[in-house]
């Protein structure tokens, strides 16, 4: 487990030791449901949100628990990722899919979202760091690795460069909101 402080803010990332997590059937699912992907933000040529419904991807509901939990005991408050086994209308996490020269451009998550994270799912070598920017001039940077979580305020700014890999970095987001959400 690694903590940085960075902007007045907290910033977690800590390798996943779950044994219900497994990352290869997750990755088969997600390559397996490509015909049932809904995406969003088109940016420089690529989608970089592909949305799925959790029924289709069961392997990541472990994945799911395993996130809340442990960013409700870091950031010592009840958390929920809002999808739509909870009767949702819209999914709170998501996949990143970054092929050979995809990038993902700085932005935040600034919506009622309290805390945000990534876990990498396939990270080949030199396919992108994770950067988090505060204005113009100071940056911290966190090393991907397959397996890894990062957790971090919702406002903070992030991008990552590109992948100058020939294979794909796959990750996946999260929104985490306060729970019990208000009424």
């Amino acid at each position: 487990m690694k903590k940085y402080f960075f902007s007045g803010n907290t910033i977690f990332s800590t390798k996943c030791i779950d044994k219900k997590i497994d990352i290869n059937q997750i990755l088969l699912e997600f390559h397996d449901n490509k015909s049932e992907f809904n995406y969003s933000h088109f940016i420089n040529r690529r989608w970089e949100n592909i949305y799925l419904n959790p029924a289709k991807i069961p392997s990541v509901r472990p994945l799911l628990s395993y996130v809340i939990s442990k960013a409700s005991q870091l950031y010592e408050q009840s958390f929920i990722v809002p999808h739509e086994l909870l009767g949702f209308n819209k999914n709170e996490f998501w996949f990143n899919s970054a092929k050979k020269g995809e990038s993902t451009r700085l932005h935040n998550h600034n919506t009622s979202a309290i805390i945000s994270g990534v876990f990498y799912l396939q990270v080949p070598m030199k396919s992108g760091n994770l950067f988090f920017k505060n204005g113009n001039s100071y940056e911290l940077e966190i090393t991907p690795e397959t397996g890894k979580l990062v957790l971090f305020p919702s406002q903070l700014d992030h991008y990552v460069p590109d992948n100058k890999n020939k294979e794909k970095r796959i990750s996946i987001s999260f929104n985490f909101y306060k729970f019990p959400l208000p009424r």
